[in-house]
């Protein structure tokens, strides 16, 4: 994945760190905006929105359930 900027030039090995790579990494390949690159971007959110209302609808969770509860679970979580 390119790095930001100068990033990539600043920090020869920081594409291999852990903060730079996509946790939820898109299925298709893309062009580099700025380049001429291909590369994989993230997932986009609609599909992980899907993949949440997949979930618990297989779980049978009787209460409304989206992406923004588990905001607010993580959040109840660190008080």
């Amino acid at each position: 994945m390119p790095l930001p900027y100068a990033l990539d030039r600043k920090y020869p090995n920081a594409n291999r760190d852990w903060v730079w790579q996509f946790v939820f990494p898109s299925s298709q390949i893309a062009k580099e905006p700025h380049g001429d690159l291909m590369c994989r971007h993230n997932l986009h959110e609609s599909g992980v929105r899907k993949a949440v209302k997949q979930a618990v609808r297989s779980a049978e969770v009787p209460k409304r359930v989206g992406c923004h509860t588990f905001c607010h679970s993580f959040a109840t979580h660190l008080l």
